[in-house]
């Protein structure tokens, strides 16, 4: 994020510290002599922090707080002040300034208050930015759906991702557990570090171990040279442990002497190297029956399960298929021909069938649907037949819900967890007000509206 500074002070040495110290923190400065220039730079543009003598000519401390506010609700004013100038600096502090320091100061004192002021607007503007993100309620970061499961996941990544602590992803097959690990991954302050992903069932003992924690030359047939381990190679980043139940229980008492002391031991080697990754884990058993089967470790289980995330399947929040299928339409469609939309019937299929395969299979559902069909919308007969044959199974046993009843059941869902703000029901929803408006009288919904503004 690039921040820009304005300092205001007619003492050229000092204004001359000011901008090295600015410089060097990688901020763009403007430079104000007089009070006038400073009003000027106020009002041509954003400024992020004001630096500014507690007195100029011409110049009330107060009035160019209000000037920075205006322009600016978020503008941090930092008061330089001499030690008889105290007074003053505490009413511009209670006015709202942020910061006070007296002069003389060292450049060194400057660089670690405006260091300070930095980070904390860093961290406010990134959270602002999280929180609207939030309130669209489309999702978060590749994670598509607005239901409440979901924004309780969105909750919960965001609370974890500024922190170093393991986390363990839990959730049935096909729900997006590696996008949730990404998305902590993401959300962090490491994003611009690796993102190692390890798919612990995928390979046999032999391999695993290597591949985790790297070998020397000659340490097994084949081992041609140094290797470094993949818990190593994140680095400060993260490594996504996925399938974690799959690993074998001796590889688990590696891995987890490897977690608490913090440092991997390559195959063949003595010698330890620095585990500094951030390790997120991820699953689709119950573990705690595996620890009674003895084929998982329960050390192991309470060292990674410092905080989880447990993923709903996709039969527990139907209301976010239709998003999910016009992402997928979006996103496999391509610019030259292929179905845009989709049919009234094909999405009530959609909407009542169970996903056992959750997201993943929903996602290989439309792609085939758009590789198949030759209408501008994707029709019942595209659909992959298991969905056609699960529909007739069930047909004498249970009613399917029609796709009106779903829409009724999906904008009384907003209403209450909106407290009947059509405006906030509509963004929830992803469509326009005056659509909400008219599905709450269509559907006798209106006493939703009601209750919550007379409560």
């Amino acid at each position: 994020m690039d921040l820009h500074i304005l300092i205001a002070t007619q003492e050229k040495p000092r204004r001359d510290l000011c901008f090295e110290v600015a410089k060097r923190l990688g901020l763009a400065v403007s430079l104000a002599e007089s009070a006038l220039r400073a009003f000027d730079i106020l009002d041509a543009g954003r400024v992020d922090v004001v630096l500014a003598d507690a007195r100029m000519p011409g110049l009330g401390m107060l009035d160019l707080l209000k000037s920075a506010r205006e322009n600016s609700p978020e503008t941090d004013v930092i008061v330089m002040a001499n030690s008889t100038e105290a007074e003053l600096a505490q009413q511009v502090v209670k006015g709202g300034a942020c910061e006070c320091i007296i002069r003389p100061f060292e450049a060194d004192d400057l660089q670690r208050l405006l260091g300070r002021v930095i980070q904390k607007k860093q961290m406010s503007t990134e959270n602002r930015l999280l929180r609207e993100q939030l309130e669209t309620h489309r999702g978060l970061g590749t994670l598509i759906g607005s239901s409440a499961k979901m924004q309780k996941v969105y909750e919960m990544i965001l609370k974890v991702a500024a922190k170093r602590h393991p986390v363990l992803v839990l959730g049935e097959s096909g729900t997006g557990k590696e996008l949730v690990a990404r998305a902590i991954h993401s959300y962090g302050p490491w994003r611009d570090l690796p993102f190692v992903p390890v798919d612990c069932g995928a390979l046999s003992a032999t391999l695993i171990e290597s591949e985790l924690f790297g070998h020397v030359r000659g340490a097994f047939t084949g081992a041609n040279r140094d290797r470094s381990g993949l818990l190593v190679a994140g680095g400060k980043g993260t490594v996504f442990l996925d399938e974690i139940a799959e690993l074998p229980v001796e590889l688990q008492s590696k891995l987890l002497r490897a977690i608490q002391e913090r440092e991997v031991r390559p195959v063949g080697s003595n010698r330890r190297m620095p585990l500094e990754a951030r390790i997120i884990a991820g699953t689709n058993q119950h573990l705690e029956g595996a620890i009674t089967r003895g084929t998982f470790r329960k050390d192991l289980f309470f060292r990674l399960n410092v905080v989880s995330v447990k993923l709903p399947p996709l039969r527990d929040r139907k209301t976010d298929i239709p998003a999910l299928v016009h992402h997928f339409i979006d996103r496999y469609s391509g610019t030259s021909g292929g179905a845009k939309d989709i049919s009234y019937e094909a999405m009530s299929r959609l909407m009542s069938y169970d996903w056992p395969g959750n997201v993943r299979e929903l996602e290989n559902c439309i792609q085939r649907a758009l590789a198949l069909g030759s209408s501008p919308e994707i029709q019942m007969s595209d659909l992959p037949s298991n969905l056609l044959y699960a529909m007739q199974a069930g047909s004498g046993d249970r009613r399917i819900s029609t796709l009106r009843e779903l829409e009724r059941d999906a904008i009384r869902q907003a209403l209450e967890m909106t407290a009947g703000d059509r405006l906030r029901a509509a963004r929830l929803l992803g469509i326009g007000k005056t659509t909400v408006y008219r599905k709450i009288k269509e559907y006798g919904l209106e006493d939703i509206v009601n209750s919550s503004h007379l409560s």
